[in-house]
């Protein structure tokens, strides 16, 4: 009966053991341990005396510069060089941080970050409903005293915090918008080739200051190559985020630029080895592969342009555009022949706003290749009917289009590009 009696209050011991939960210490539970992280961070947010600077990676390509002053209040101050106007004017917004998947930074008012953002074309300069697929709600991946690493939760965009000083509190941002703004005069080269030039090599290059793009040409023997890199501004110049090696140089950026405006020319360095962008009349070295498969190219299809050509630099300079239900320029190789002499046009398209129809006009123009790879074009007539009241703008865009010294072919990522052989100053832009 003992026995028995002690197995009982056995039993009674285990079941009482198990019953008795385990007690967590205060700030162990996961809650409180994520409260506890989102304090410590907005605190070293808040406690960096001079603010943030921060480079952003949306996911669209390129890189933007910020300068970020987070208060207590869940307030923010910030600047971007967004554009070198840019610089001048501090947003304010607000931000928390949120107990997500894992902490995380959220711009939750209107700011610069948004604008990238902002699928409105006009705001960003991106794609219509996309912006540049950028972020502004944020993931913590790393953090150290002096800087912080962040990904976008929707687009995958990466934002880098780094400690300012004071200097850089006043001056970060204001001295990368002097770099945009010398850049960014490369759009007053009157000529469509630009030519970079470091020690005893040149390349030609074209820069798509609003995508942060910068592409050079070079060649393999005979074979043009293209290298395409985004960029992004320094207080010094700028940085490409894939370096461009050809030829024994790596260039990882653009250092000390200048811009001289008299001679529409930047210098720069590169690995302490002086050099200068400057304006062309003509490629570094004609690809005359491109020009050839562009004359050879069969009556199957077109190409378009959404305008007419850009001269002196003035985008449409004839005002094609303007013309009465202008739809688009279709430019038509091989499209037909006349007395067994085969013909290209350069096609106005226009729609009828009630019916839809579409009609086509425009000169036609026999096409020759010379030697040293230009395509020159001889007028032979017109097609279609012209209207009336378009021989201003018609006039000077036939004599253009078959000017004697004829145009370079220059092959691109969606069709080809017709640059004027005469000076270089005159091109259109075609594509598939």
């Amino acid at each position: 009966m003992k026995r028995i009696f002690h197995l009982c209050l056995l039993v009674v011991m285990l079941l009482s053991a198990c019953d008795k939960k385990e007690e967590i210490a205060p700030g162990e539970k996961p809650d409180e341990r994520l409260n506890k992280t989102l304090t410590d961070y907005k605190n070293q947010l808040v406690g960096a005396e001079n603010g943030w600077k921060a480079v952003l990676y949306p996911d669209g390509g390129a890189a933007y510069s910020f300068y970020i002053k987070f208060n207590a209040n869940d307030r923010l101050s910030m600047l971007s060089d967004m554009n070198a106007s840019s610089a001048a004017t501090a947003l304010e917004s607000t931000y928390r941080l949120k107990a997500m998947q894992r902490p995380a930074l959220l711009f939750d008012t209107y700011n610069y970050m948004h604008i990238l953002a902002d699928p409105d074309p006009s705001k960003s300069n991106g794609e219509v409903g996309a912006g540049k697929y950028s972020d502004f709600e944020f993931s913590f991946e790393s953090v150290t005293p002096e800087a912080i690493t962040l990904t976008g939760n929707l687009q995958g965009s990466r934002l880098i915090l780094t400690k300012a000083t004071k200097d850089e509190a006043d001056n970060f941002i204001k001295r990368i918008a002097e770099k945009v703004k010398t850049f960014e005069s490369i759009n007053n080269f009157a000529t469509y080739f630009k030519k970079l030039v470091i020690g005893n090599s040149s390349y030609d290059i074209s820069v798509d200051t609003n995508l942060r793009q910068i592409t050079f040409t070079y060649f393999e023997g005979t074979t043009a190559k293209t290298f395409t890199t985004d960029y992004y501004y320094t207080e010094t110049g700028i940085t490409f985020l894939t370096p461009f090696a050809v030829g024994g140089l790596n260039i990882t950026g653009l250092n000390a630029i200048q811009y001289n405006a008299t001679n529409r020319n930047i210098s720069f360095t590169v690995n302490n080895v002086a050099g200068n962008i400057q304006e062309s009349a003509r490629p570094t070295r004609i690809d005359v592969e491109a020009a050839r498969s562009f004359f050879n190219a069969t009556g199957d299809d077109y190409l378009v342009a959404e305008s007419g050509f850009t001269v002196n630099g003035v985008p449409d300079a004839y005002k094609v555009s303007s013309i009465t239900n202008f739809y688009f320029v279709a430019f038509w190789p091989k499209y037909g022949t006349s007395n067994g002499q085969s013909y290209d046009i350069f096609g106005v398209v226009t729609q009828n706003p009630t019916s839809g129809q579409l009609t086509l006009f425009g000169p036609a123009a026999a096409s020759r290749l010379t030697t040293d790879g230009r395509i020159v074009y001889t007028l032979l007539g017109t097609v279609g009917t012209q209207p009336a009241g378009v021989e201003a703008i018609m006039t000077p865009t036939i004599a253009l289009w078959t000017n004697t010294q004829g145009f370079y072919v220059v092959t691109t990522q969606y069709g080809v590009d017709l640059v004027s052989a005469s000076d270089g100053k005159s091109w259109i832009n075609l594509y598939r």
